[in-house]
């Protein structure tokens, strides 16, 4: 993770990847459009609060103000007990708006359990700051707000900090994204936090511009099959007032349940449960383990390849995976035949230097090479996006582009995952929490 403290300004490159990404994902939509739920029913939402004074009634307005979500508030302690059992399963996403540190061990295995089996956690404002001496939270939600002064690499580091009443210049770090698609930069008065964490993985969609806030104050990410979203905004009324944040919110709930247009074209083509559908080419272990796909080295350090039985030709593809490392696998595209494929590669490549997000493509090697390794969340959850169509081809690791090339090796073939032979890589595990698929042809 790394230490936000003075706003920076966007990239040229970076402002070029984003318009690129709005056009590949066919952005041609209207305000209203981009804020209709996928579906005519309600979404049920688990919101909670406790550990932190605010207006409950005006907040609450948020939330009632919405005619297609559903919501029961429920406030710390009896918070947690919920999240534990098996009623949290009926809702579609879960919104925090809490500071709370008291959390058992089970109730730590039930919370991230829910998230990675698929919850959607929409976090907002101080929830950055819960569970202080629980790391893992800050690395499910991507950030970490610190109450009190740390040791960073042998170095004591003071507390995050907060600032009241500042009228916060917001800027869109991602006009592509469904949550922040057709807003445009604005003001809020509101608190502004600084001196927090966020991991560099995150794919960032607010920034802002005071000397008193972090530069990044929105974002998302993956953690397991659930999706997760950060906005730093909402502290008090006159936040919530601002026509932005109940916007950013009621899309950020729609995002992380994937209830949105993108997401109901995208089919998936693991099922959580079985191999059906796919296909080991080699003697590579594939299992499916608490609904994630999971490959090994097979006896004798073999390797080897699961493909889908199905050929695609034009297509987009968003993949959610972590590795046990040291590790070397992909995931294959296009796979006519070993020596006609392409491979998102998921590896650490020492000549050349280069990382995950790679493109690979059999005979000619590294055809795109990311060499941006703090975009690669190497003890976490990434997120793939592919997009091939006639002969070019797009990858984006977290909301990252790492490749954009034109190549004609291959039109047509299987979807697949790789296990690499070699005795270093003897103990690594590919984990694939999820795979799906939109048509293009």
């Amino acid at each position: 993770m790394i230490r936000t403290k003075i706003p920076c300004g966007d990239t040229v490159s970076a402002c070029l990847s984003i318009f690129l990404l709005a056009a590949l994902l066919g952005l041609g939509m209207n305000t209203a459009s981009a804020a209709s739920p996928a579906s005519n029913s309600k979404l049920n939402v688990l919101l909670i609060t406790g550990g932190h004074s605010y207006d409950v009634a005006e907040f609450d307005t948020v939330f009632k103000a919405d005619p297609d979500i559903e919501y029961t508030h429920l406030e710390h302690p009896q918070a947690l007990p919920v999240l534990a059992s098996p009623e949290a399963k009926k809702f579609d996403a879960i919104v925090l708006y809490d500071l709370y540190q008291t959390i058992s061990d089970e109730q730590k295995k039930a919370y991230t359990g829910l998230i990675l089996q698929g919850k959607g956690l929409v976090v907002l404002h101080h929830a950055i700051a819960n569970f202080q001496d629980w790391p893992e939270y800050a690395r499910m939600i991507g950030g970490k707000y610190y109450t009190a002064p740390h040791v960073v690499n042998g170095v004591e580091t003071p507390a995050s900090t907060y600032q009241h009443d500042v009228e916060l210049p917001v800027g869109i770090a991602d006009p592509a994204h469904f949550i922040t698609r057709s807003l445009s930069r604005f003001t809020i008065h509101d608190e502004a936090y600084n001196g927090f964490d966020v991991d560099p993985a995150d794919h960032i969609l607010l920034r802002a511009y005071h000397p008193a806030s972090g530069p990044v104050i929105g974002w998302t990410k993956p953690y397991g099959k659930g999706r997760v979203v950060y906005i730093e905004l909402g502290h008090d009324a006159q936040a919530y007032r601002n026509p932005n944040y109940p916007t950013l919110v009621y899309r950020a709930i729609r995002w992380v349940a994937r209830q949105t247009p993108e997401d109901t074209a995208f089919k998936p083509i693991f099922n959580g449960r079985d191999l059906a559908g796919w296909k080991p080419i080699g003697n590579a272990t594939w299992t499916v383990e608490d609904g994630m796909l999971v490959g090994r080295q097979g006896p004798g350090e073999a390797a080897g390849d699961l493909l889908t039985e199905a050929d695609y030709g034009d297509f987009d593809m968003e993949v959610t995976w972590t590795m046990d490392w040291p590790g070397n696998s992909g995931i294959w595209f296009r796979y006519a035949n070993a020596d006609k494929a392409y491979q998102a590669d998921i590896l650490e490549w020492k000549n050349p230097v280069c990382w995950s997000g790679s493109l690979y493509c059999s005979g000619k090697m590294f055809i795109a090479m990311n060499k941006d390794e703090s975009i690669v969340r190497r003890n976490g959850w990434n997120t793939f996006f592919v997009r091939a169509q006639n002969n070019h081809l797009l990858l984006f690791l977290n909301g990252h582009q790492v490749a954009d090339v034109q190549d004609s090796s291959s039109a047509r073939g299987k979807i697949g995952i790789q296990v690499h032979p070699g005795a270093e890589f003897a103990n690594m595990a590919i984990r694939i929490a999820d795979i799906r698929i939109r048509p293009l042809d």
